[in-house]
């Protein structure tokens, strides 16, 4: 028995021993030569789970080796670049190192939000309320993750406080709720899409769909039901705005495909996203005007920065499935070109606040809100989704103060 529990362990060790071997490698490998340096490993430790043990640590020490490794080259390519920066637009070139100093990392900023949004339940918390039969299809909306949802409401939120008059808090929610149910209708659509894809990559293979906890009959009848409750906030709003919210239906369910067909599916995400601009505004003002469109071209370009950052968490497995996104197109000049998108950003910021007659407080907190971004940009670490995760989440907190700045620039 012991001796069929050694060769089990044996046939782990040689088929998975950090790394995976190709066919032809694995053929000329002789396995009584194999078994002999194994059961001599054995007999050295004394035991299998002591051989196993320090296999298992000599494996995370590799793997640190390995990291630090990266780490230091890196961060000579890092320093390379801030080198070179002046001359190509890079972020020390076009900011004083010492005011950039002066703000806080986003890992910092990031904490001072999270400490005040601590007081509300997080999406896991709210999943939870639910009963558990309702769990899958609440995470296939992404309701325990919503950082999507945020995102898509901002740009309306921007778009309601830059109309003329008050700020309609009524119109605010209808556009809070829609956000919530598009941004589910959209998740469950590329999921539908992309079932095949997210089997095969780490960070999506338990995607109820792509896991099996829920069909695709199943799924197709949420839709509807999202899309159906979408539908009943739209249709209470002016003829003009719902034509731009059926306009950004066929962006939602085309975007999926966009990935397939395009080296830029972000700048159709940010084409889609941002639409809320337009939408709020016109909900809230009933017209159209100058203000929206520069708020529509911020988030455009803001959309391009966060989510080519958030893509190269997924670079490695995108390039094994064949998915495009502009982390894979721009490649090590993610960050030069980031940059000049963020300097747009700031600029249709400035447009937007000059033709919506905003107070001086918001032209100086838009300016912050850019070096932010900036700043955010100079630290992040493209081959370390932690790193860009970060980034991304520092994003949903960009949009929250560039909100407040809209509203304290209508009063100062």
């Amino acid at each position: 028995m012991i001796l069929r529990q050694t060769r089990a362990v044996f046939h782990i060790a040689t088929c998975c021993q950090g790394h995976i071997h190709t066919s032809t490698q694995l053929a000329a490998r002789d396995p009584r030569k194999e078994w002999e340096k194994f059961s001599e490993g054995i007999r050295k430790k004394g035991s299998v789970k002591n051989w196993v043990r320090d296999r298992l640590q000599q494996q995370r020490e590799e793997n640190s080796r390995t990291f630090e490794k990266s780490k230091r080259e890196y961060e000579k390519k890092r320093e390379e670049r801030y080198r070179n920066s002046a001359g190509h637009g890079g972020v020390e070139g076009d900011l004083p190192e010492k005011f950039l100093s002066l703000l806080p990392t986003p890992a910092q900023f990031n904490e001072t939000f999270d400490k005040a949004l601590s007081k509300f339940p997080d999406g896991a918390d709210i999943v939870k309320k639910f009963p558990r039969k309702y769990w899958p299809f609440l995470h296939l909306s992404r309701v325990d993750k919503p950082i999507g949802s945020w995102l898509l409401f901002l740009p309306s939120a921007w778009g309601i406080c830059m109309a003329p008059g008050f700020i309609s808090l009524p119109l605010l929610g209808l556009f809070g709720v829609g956000a919530v149910l598009m941004r589910g209708a959209g998740c469950t659509i590329n999921d539908m899409y992309d079932i095949d894809l997210d089997k095969q990559v780490i960070r999506t293979r338990d995607r109820p769909l792509a896991s099996g906890q829920v069909s695709k009959e199943e799924a197709l009848q949420w839709l509807a039901i999202q899309l159906g409750l979408s539908s009943l906030i739209l249709f209470s709003l002016n003829t003009q705005t719902i034509v731009l919210g059926f306009f950004s239906l066929v962006l939602v369910g085309t975007y999926p495909l966009m990935k397939r067909v395009t080296d830029f599916p972000q700048l159709y995400l940010g084409l889609t996203f941002n639409l809320g601009a337009l939408m709020g505004y016109s909900a809230a003002a009933g017209n159209m005007g100058l203000a929206p469109l520069c708020l529509y071209s911020a988030g455009i370009c803001w959309t391009m920065v966060y989510d080519t950052i958030y893509a190269h968490q997924d670079k490695v497995d995108d390039m094994k499935v064949g998915v495009r996104s502009t982390a894979l197109r721009f490649g090590d000049k993610t960050i030069q070109i980031c940059t000049n998108f963020v300097s747009a950003m700031g600029l249709s910021l400035l447009l937007a606040g000059l033709a919506g007659g905003l107070g001086p407080t918001y032209f100086i907190s838009s300016f912050l809100t850019t070096c932010m971004i900036m700043k955010g940009l100079s630290l992040v670490d493209l081959n370390n989704p932690r790193s860009c995760w970060e980034f991304f989440i520092m994003n949903r907190n960009i949009g929250i103060v560039i909100l407040l700045s809209i509203i304290v620039g209508k009063i100062i």
